[in-house]
This record gives structure tokens, C-alpha cells and sequence, in this order.
């Protein structure tokens, strides 16, 4: 029963999250800037995290016991650095065609695998080498997605690309960052909950800073509660939570492949609800990235090679 849940779970978080581009696209079709995205997404996602602590500290639960000194600076690391992810997705899908960004933002594994790889100094041996050759269908796909040219699948007007490509880039390695830092803080690394309630807190400490130029504010979020509710709550906390129940239950590797879901489920709810499509070469590009990822996730990453 707990890994039929779990597996639900894993699912859960990949369709949610799919839905990200989805509320971006529509968003900024209203007007909204990419920091005020940002901002309102992360206050959305503090303002339901709220009575949640307060019910898991009523009962005297686990989730909300106090954090050490060295998880605290843990939890404010990740949690700045994971402004910048949030940031760099929605600047990625607001300013390249939506399977781009994702493809781009969602494939860490691949850049996380070249990056362990260079660190220890050493060529990848044994079964290393079927995740090597992920990295380099994934990177071939990427290069090939990024030279194509399709008018069904485009960016929204007005894109800027490069700022698009250097925001997709900045979330993949923020990512990858992130799990580093988690796998060297081991037993001792912060509950999820706790990284999730800094991050919408100091994405709402900075939402008037973000928005002290912005125009009509009030009146865009009038008309677009709804959409900003399900932004915060859909595509950001419930994947979290989801995530998190799939983790403890199942193999980091398994665990992992909520990257190709996300991809997969973009590209989905962009050609129902966006009316995106994908050429021909675009499709054997985009499955080239997800194939690559997957090669990446299929074995445990070694822990008994020590670095030169």
C-alpha cells in the first residue's frame, strides 16, 4: 500500500509541476512581470503553509522541531538559492517555446552527471558509461531542439532568448547545487518543510521590493486569483509535498524521474491547453532529451569512488 501511494505521488508531483508553464504563459499574458510571478507564487505557497505549521505543532509533530545552527544556514542556503530556480524557470518559459524551457530547466540529471564527473577528475567505468551516453543524447537533443525552428511551438512576443537560455541554465544548475548540498548535509540536512516555509518567506520579504515599479498590481491579481491561487498551490506546493512522500518510500533513482515526467506532462498540457505543437525533428529531439535523462537515472550514482 505505502509504494502504490508512493508511486501515485510520483505521479501527482509530475502532472502538477507540468502545469507550471501552463500559469506562467497565462500569467504574463495578463501583464505579470517575471519577479512578480515569483513573488506571488511564493505568498500564495506561504500563505497555505501557515496553518499548516500550526497544525503539525499542535500535534507536537516531527516536521516542526527546531532547526540546529548548521541546519538553519543549510535551510537559508537552499532556500536563497532556490529563488533563483523559481526565478530562472519562469524567465525560461516566458521567453523561449514552452518544451525549450522545460526541457532545458528539467534536465539537471545530465548536467549533474557531467559535473560529478569532472570534480573527481576521473572517466567514467562500468556501468557509468550508460549514464554517459545519456549526457551526450541528452546534450545532442538539447543543441538540436535549440537549433530548430517550428511556428507551432514558439515563444511568447516580445521573448529575448539568451535571457530565456541563461534562466533555463541558472534553474538546472541551482538544482543540481541544491542536491549537493543536501547529500553532504546527509542525516543532518533539514526537513523539506522547513526549506519550503524559508523559501516562501523570503520570497515574500522581497515581494515589495520586486514589485515597487509594477503597474495596476492590485487589479492583475483581482483578475487572476484563481490562476495565482492554482500557480502557488498546484505547480509549487502540492509537487513538493508529493515529492517529499515519494522519496521516503522509494529509491532516490526512482524518485528522479519526476525530471522526464515534468517534460513529458509539458509537452502534453502545452498542446491541449496552449495549442503548442512540435515538428517532426522537434519530437525526435525532445525524446532524445528524455531518453538521455533516463540513462542518466537508470543506476544508483557510485559512492565508492573517492575523488583524485
Amino acid at each position: 500500500m505505502n509504494r502504490r501511494s508512493a508511486i501515485f505521488a510520483l505521479l501527482t508531483a509530475g502532472l502538477a509541476w507540468g502545469t507550471t508553464g501552463i500559469y506562467v504563459r497565462v500569467l504574463g499574458l495578463r501583464g505579470f512581470s517575471s519577479f512578480e510571478l515569483l513573488g506571488l507564487r511564493l505568498l500564495v505557497v506561504f500563505m497555505i503553509l501557515i496553518p499548516i505549521l500550526l497544525l503539525l505543532h499542535l500535534r507536537q509533530s516531527a516536521q516542526v522541531l527546531p532547526l540546529t545552527m548548521t541546519q538553519r544556514k543549510t535551510a537559508l542556503t537552499i532556500s536563497f538559492l532556490m529563488l533563483f530556480y523559481y526565478l530562472g524557470a519562469i524567465v525560461a518559459i516566458q521567453h523561449l517555446p514552452l518544451v525549450m524551457a522545460v526541457l532545458l530547466f528539467g534536465s539537471s540529471p545530465l548536467i549533474a552527471w557531467a559535473l560529478n564527473l569532472i570534480l573527481e577528475k576521473r572517466l567514467p567505468v562500468g556501468k557509468e558509461l550508460t549514464q554517459s551516453l545519456g549526457v551526450l543524447l541528452g546534450m545532442t537533443g538539447l543543441v538540436g531542439l535549440a537549433l530548430s525552428q517550428h511556428p507551432g511551438s514558439g515563444a511568447p512576443e516580445n521573448a529575448i532568448p539568451i535571457i530565456g537560455y541563461l534562466g533555463g541554465i541558472t534553474a538546472a544548475v541551482v538544482t543540481v547545487v541544491n542536491a549537493q548540498i543536501l547529500r553532504r548535509s546527509g542525516e543532518q540536512a533539514p526537513s523539506s518543510l522547513s526549506i519550503s516555509m524559508l523559501t516562501a518567506l523570503l520570497g515574500t520579504l522581497l515581494a515589495p521590493l520586486l514589485f515597487i515599479d509594477s503597474v495596476d498590481l492590485f487589479a492583475k491579481i483581482h483578475e487572476s486569483w484563481g490562476a495565482l491561487l492554482g500557480f502557488g498551490a498546484l505547480a509549487t506546493l502540492i509537487p513538493g509535498f508529493a515529492i517529499a512522500h515519494a522519496g521516503s518510500r522509494l529509491p532516490a533513482t526512482a524518485t528522479s524521474t519526476v525530471t522526464i515526467q515534468l517534460q513529458v506532462w509539458t509537452i502534453i498540457l502545452g498542446w491541449i491547453i496552449l495549442n503548442e505543437t512540435l515538428s517532426g525533428v522537434q519530437v525526435a529531439a525532445a525524446l532524445v532529451v528524455m531518453l538521455g535523462t533516463g540513462f542518466c537515472l537508470v543506476y544508483p550514482e557510485p559512492h565508492d569512488t573517492e575523488p583524485l
